[in-house]
């Protein structure tokens, strides 16, 4: 092999195989934040209580879909849960009705079972929630 040829391969190595730099700042990016924000925005809603604050950036489907009962028992099962403090990881985007949506695991940091959080937004409003 002649010097030219192992310092064009060398040089492709070094461009196109990822460094340990390269992989860390991929992973610190936060993919979907507007999304992110919002699923962030409606767990704290829940951990507070905060029905009109939940259903505000909501589409009327969305508004329509979740009565201020149904939120009150979910907000009572989940607050304390919530309070004590929780992670949320991106786990995949998915499209579903024309609507692309985004899921997402909740952890909690005091040992609760995980959960899954699904947004899909809609001109920049909430079309869907769902939370298991």
């Amino acid at each position: 092999m002649d010097c030219t040829r192992i310092l064009v391969l060398t040089l492709v190595f070094i461009l196109f195989v990822p460094t340990a730099d390269r992989i860390a700042k991929a992973q610190t990016q936060p993919q979907h934040p507007d999304e992110r924000a919002q699923v962030i925005k409606l767990l704290e809603c829940i951990e507070n209580d905060q029905y009109g604050t939940f259903i505000e950036g909501g589409s009327d489907y969305f508004k329509s879909r979740i009565s201020e009962q149904h939120f009150h028992n979910v907000s009572e099962r989940l607050a304390q849960h919530l309070k004590n403090g929780y992670d949320v990881k991106f786990l995949t985007e998915f499209k579903q009705a024309d609507l692309v949506g985004t899921l997402w695991k909740i952890e909690y940091r005091d040992g609760f079972d995980d959960a899954l959080a699904k947004i899909f937004m809609e001109n920049g409003k909430i079309a869907g929630f769902w939370f298991q």
